[in-house]
């Protein structure tokens, strides 16, 4: 009987050990988890201050996926960004992945090197133009890859085709304009209101990209505007 008692008590002695260690682990478990997403908030935060088009939805990852170490360095070898709802110039609602490397905060922050493709949905350039010329009406935005051009259909019913193209220069995009017709008859692109034969950049708007970044490459494809951008040394302001 008394034997039977002591390996009760020694099972149940067992027993609440594991449950406690169980406990502290997963406590420790649950700690780290919050500690480690607060890091990654206060880099997310560090990037959306000095890259603000990049909006709200904007998620933030490290190679090793180990933010907190990183975060207590300073120092951080490399950061992925991505984002659905950035804003490039008159363009909204883009999406952005991009890559930070070098990337250090406190004092002084700064990235030693950015890399981002941007791609802007028809949809997305159909509310460009709508901004940028308020008082045409456009009904749809389509893209002609092969002739490297976009095309929005204007006007009453869409009868008037609205022909831009991108435009590189000086580590910008911008849009301009092709040509006008209406029912087929090429019209002055003057009625539009566009004075300068471009969709340029809002004004007030920033002269440069964020982080140092400039445009080298733009292509028309079937889905939008695909936008790729580099940029060296450059402070990360907020940081």
């Amino acid at each position: 009987m008394k034997q039977r008692l002591r390996r009760a008590r020694t099972a149940l002695r067992r027993h609440l050990v594991l449950t406690v260690t169980a406990a502290v682990l997963l406590a420790a478990a649950v700690a780290a988890g919050a500690a480690e997403f607060s890091a990654r908030a206060v880099i997310r935060n560090h990037v959306t201050k000095a890259a603000p088009g990049l909006g709200e939805d904007v998620a933030v990852g490290v190679p090793d996926d180990w933010a907190l170490w990183d975060l207590a360095r300073g120092s951080i070898p490399r950061l992925d960004i991505s984002s659905d709802d950035a804003r490039v110039g008159r363009l909204p609602q883009v999406r952005v992945r991009a890559r930070l490397d070098d990337v250090r905060l406190g004092d002084g922050g700064a990235v030693g090197a950015t890399h981002a493709e941007v791609t802007a949905s028809t949809q997305s350039l159909a509310t460009a133009i709508r901004t940028a010329v308020p008082a045409v009406q456009v009904s749809a935005v389509t893209t002609d890859p092969g002739r490297g051009t976009v095309l929005a259909a204007v006007g009453p019913g869409g009868a008037g085709q609205l022909t831009l193209r991108p435009v590189l220069k000086d580590g910008r995009v911008t849009l301009a304009v092709d040509g006008l017709t209406v029912f087929g008859r090429s019209v002055p692109t003057g009625r539009l209101g566009v004075g300068d034969g471009a969709l340029g950049p809002e004004a007030g708007a920033p002269k440069e990209y964020p982080l140092g970044l400039k445009a080298t490459s733009v292509r028309v494809r079937a889905d939008g505007l695909h936008v790729d951008l580099a940029g060296g040394p450059a402070p990360l302001a907020g940081a």
